[in-house]
């Protein structure tokens, strides 16, 4: 380390100045590169700092007697403060310096301050200081937090040690002594404005090494605090006094390590001040330091992760730290009590906590799932858990990872899951005290991973808790979003999807495929039956799949919407495949989501939701309901009061008011009206457009049993190709059916006695005079025109949605458009002892897409999780087999 040598004559000043912090610069660089750490190379510029300024204040003073000199001696004190006063600045960092000085001298002082400042600034230093007296430092530290923090670190460098002392008693007295809790309520509240300013989020992908969230700054403020409470700055003497886990010191010491010596980097690479770590400076350290790559992950990836890693335990530790010595005013402490309520004499919930009472911290601190009870209680009531009931679980938390994941504590989860409310917050506790590296493995593998690329701005456990949060505040959203949020019934699945859709990053492989694996192992650990098993890894492996087509391809086209709601499969698949990508996106950084997408989105959910189960977001039901009511009454006339007619469509679903026009609802309920107990009403009408025939079938439950099915294969049978249709079941047993088809046995209008013979077949039909069955096998059943084999490669499916509906198992099924089809999969229902309630039929291309609602012969919806899955299976089996024996009946 370069000495300071006299001073050489005035001309040449300012270059040996520069000369020799240059040097001193250079060689601190150099004992860098040869493996000294960061801290190590902060205490050696500073011990230089401390050199070079001290002697150039006595320098200062070269025109002044002996005598003179000792005086101001006497009467005067240079003390290092901030991080100068700390003793570990970085190499360009600002020196910041109190000149202090007795009452008496004033002028003289002044002068040789002003000569040690100029030569600083022309040596290259960056300087940050003042001119006080005693009392004009202890006033300006009672109305400046950041003044009085610098004076935390004070260190006296040359001058009157009396004076130093004066100032050290004074400060401890009226600063610290007499107004604690203020001024630890001013550095909390200067450091979170700190922070909103340059990173409130440990894991900003081009963080401030200084400032951001998790910085070094945090462990400043832990120090102040420190001082503050425990009257000491260091680590271990605030571990002493019970302050801080010996555990804690030692993450602490290694991330300020750590972060010093980034810090350090940084501003050799730049010659400059320079602490934002961005992704120049993160792809040069990862090379410096040799980081290798990995299958999955580069090498800036795994140097950032070990970076956030480190900031996210200063952010962790320091935060506990403070709201453990944070005063609360006592106003606060007695509303919280007043409002505050105990539950099962174990819990007291305040208005933003969940605490225990003293003799049950054991308990409920003692197996996962007791923390798993505190949790369901902290969503249920929308509070946090008590920061100081987290310091208690943290360092056991590590006991509870051999216990076995029971039944009880994946129900426990599930239920925590499916409340929103406080639910992001909680579940950051849980994540932050490793808890959900327990519940769910492939959370750990998240913890600080970094996504380098443009696009994200968080870390993977960052966006994943963050699209929690974004879902859970869409409960009190009022535009098409929020409704969707709140129609979702499991949202545990939605928010477990969540937790999961991008565990499957950092590995070679795609990482919705490995996403997809990781949630099979999820549903089977949480012992989830098989229906949600599907629908979960279907997220979890889709995630990407609807903002792909909203946002790159044109979801008019009918074949995109095709594809789209066949991978889909339910509307209680959209509806959470809609809320996750919105939350999805809206997590991965600020002004990602916008109104744009946000059109684009609601668009492509809406008309899937029509292309599912006929209806549609927009339309929330008593409002629609009225709007059917008013149109009705237009067309009805006086024949109807609006009471009267509410009451007749009250027992009919949304599903027949929205896709029937208000004319024919007036006519139908006439015909309803009118009608005897047998009466079977089967009226049609030709549409020359269209070149089809509606047939509408009108009676009741107590007549038509077995209807659906019976109508499908009567019309099959007379070799008629089922456009659509759209059956429904009314809550008093009455049956409106609707088919659209086209007669290939007429090439022009069809005849009146053509309907009216299909009419009469209808009919015999549903009276059991008429053997379905043997009709549709023995009549040739295949059009002129039938398709020669599938043209879609999409394969077959049938999905159970048992989600969707309160009522009403949902049975949608994606097949290949097939004479006959529909009578094989409506003859299966019935076969399989299912009445269908409401069903909308409709052909795109050459696949359809039905959708039946059944229940079970009682009239209940079917609960059990094996007859559910038998109930896939066997329509799966049955369809299959008739596919291929159609393929096989068209072969040449």
């Amino acid at each position: 380390m370069p000495e300071l040598v006299p001073l050489a004559a005035p001309l040449v000043v300012n270059a040996l100045l520069r000369d020799r912090v240059a040097q001193a610069r250079e060689h601190v660089q150099r004992r860098r590169a040869q493996g000294a750490t960061g801290l190590q190379v902060a205490g050696l510029w500073s011990q230089f700092v401390d050199g070079f300024v001290r002697d150039l204040l006595e320098q200062s003073q070269a025109d002044q007697t002996a005598e003179r000199s000792a005086e101001l001696f006497r009467g005067s004190a240079l003390v290092a403060v901030g991080g100068t006063g700390r003793g570990d600045i970085a190499p360009y960092s600002d020196v910041d310096l109190l000149f202090l000085h007795s009452p008496q001298e004033p002028r003289a002082f002044a002068d040789c301050v002003s000569r040690t400042v100029r030569d600083c600034w022309d040596a290259g230093l960056q300087l940050g200081h003042s001119l006080h007296t005693v009392a004009d430092a202890i006033r300006k530290a009672r109305q400046d937090p950041q003044f009085a923090t610098s004076l935390i670190e004070a260190r006296l460098l040359c001058g009157s040690e009396g004076l130093f002392e004066e100032l050290r008693r004074a400060f401890k007295k009226y600063v610290i002594v007499s107004r604690n809790g203020q001024f630890i309520e001013e550095c909390i509240v200067g450091r979170e404005q700190e922070r909103i300013a340059h990173g409130a989020v440990v894991q900003q992908l081009e963080p401030d090494v200084k400032r951001s969230l998790g910085g070094l700054r945090d462990l400043h403020l832990l120090r102040w605090v420190g001082f503050a409470r425990y009257g000491s700055t260091e680590l271990e003497a605030i571990q002493e006094q019970g302050g801080l886990s010996e555990e804690e010191v030692r993450r602490l010491t290694t991330a300020h390590e750590f972060l010093t010596g980034v810090r350090i980097d940084l501003h050799f690479a730049a010659g400059r001040v320079h602490d934002v770590l961005s992704r120049e400076d993160q792809l040069r350290l990862a090379e410096d330091r040799g980081i290798p790559g990995t299958a999955g992950l580069r090498p800036v990836e795994r140097f950032m992760q070990q970076y956030f890693e480190h900031t996210t335990t200063i952010a962790d530790i320091v935060n506990r730290f403070v709201e453990r010595n944070r005063r609360k005013p006592w106003t606060k402490a007695a509303r919280d009590y007043v409002m505050s309520f105990r539950i099962d004499d174990i819990y007291r919930v305040g208005p933003e906590t969940v605490d225990v009472a003293p003799r049950h911290q054991e308990t409920v601190c003692g197996s996962l799932e007791q923390v798993l009870r505190l949790a369901l209680t902290a969503v249920r009531y929308r509070v946090r858990i008590a920061p100081r009931l987290v310091d208690v679980l943290k360092p056991r938390v590590k006991d509870f990872a051999q216990e076995q994941l029971t039944p009880e504590i994946s129900k426990l989860f599930l239920q925590i899951l499916g409340l929103p409310g406080s639910l992001g917050a909680v579940l950051r506790t849980l994540f932050d005290i490793s808890v959900l590296d327990i519940l769910l493995p492939p959370l750990k593998h998240t913890r600080c991973l970094l996504q380098f690329n443009q696009y994200h701005s968080y870390t993977v456990d960052e966006h994943t808790l963050r699209s929690i949060e974004c879902a859970e505040r869409l409960e009190s959203d009022t535009g098409p979003l929020g409704r969707a949020y709140r129609e979702i019934r499991h949202k545990e699945l939605l928010h477990l999807a969540l937790l999961l859709h991008d565990a499957g990053k950092g590995f070679e492989e795609d990482h919705s495929e490995v996403g997809r694996r990781l949630a099979l192992e999820t549903a089977e650990r949480l012992q989830l039956p098989d229906h949600q098993r599907d629908l979960l890894v279907f997220l979890v492996h889709k995630h990407l799949l609807m903002a792909t087509l909203a946002f790159r391809r044109d979801t008019a086209d009918p074949e995109v919407l095709l594809k789209f709601s066949h991978d889909v499969g339910s509307p209680d698949a959209l509806t959470m495949l809609y809320v996750l990508t919105a939350a999805d996106i809206s997590a991965v950084g600020p002004a990602v989501w916008n109104e744009w997408k946000a059109d684009l989105l609601a668009g492509l959910y809406d008309r899937t939701l029509e292309w599912l189960s006929g209806r549609s977001h927009q339309f929330e039901e008593p409002a629609r309901r009225q709007q059917v009511i008013d149109e009705v009454l237009q067309v009805a006339g006086p024949k109807l009061t609006e009471g009267e007619l509410s009451l007749r469509l009250e027992p009919f679903p949304i599903h027949y008011l929205l896709s029937t026009p208000p004319a024919r609802i007036a006519a139908d309920l006439q015909l309803i009206h009118q009608r005897k107990p047998d009466n079977i009403h089967v009226e049609s009408n030709y549409d020359s457009e269209t070149g089809t025939v509606e047939y509408r079938v009108i009676t009741s439950e107590a007549v038509g049993s077995g209807c659906f099915h019976k109508l499908t294969g009567v019309l099959s049978a007379k070799r008629m190709e089922i456009l659509s249709a759209q059956i429904c079941t009314s809550q008093d047993g009455i049956i409106v059916d609707s088919y659209r088809v086209r007669d290939y046995d007429h090439a022009g209008a069809v005849p009146d006695f053509r309907r009216e013979e299909v009419a009469t077949a209808i009919r015999r039909a549903l009276r059991g005079e008429l053997d379905v069955e043997s009709l549709f096998r023995t009549r040739p059943r295949f059009a002129p025109n039938v398709l020669q084999g599938p043209v879609s490669d999409l394969p077959m499916r049938v999905v159970i949605d048992n989600e969707t509906s309160d009522k009403y198992t949902v049975v949608d099924v994606f097949a290949h458009d097939r004479p006959g089809l529909l009578y094989r999969i409506t003859r299966s229902l019935y076969e399989l002892e299912l009445s269908v309630v409401l069903a909308r039929i409709s052909t795109h291309f050459d696949q359809v897409v039905d959708v039946f609602y059944v229940t079970d012969a009682e009239g209940e919806k079917i609960h059990e999780s094996q007859r559910l899955t038998h109930l896939r299976d066997e329509l799966t089996r049955r369809l299959t087999e008739f596919e291929d024996a159609a393929t096989q009946s068209v072969r040449p």
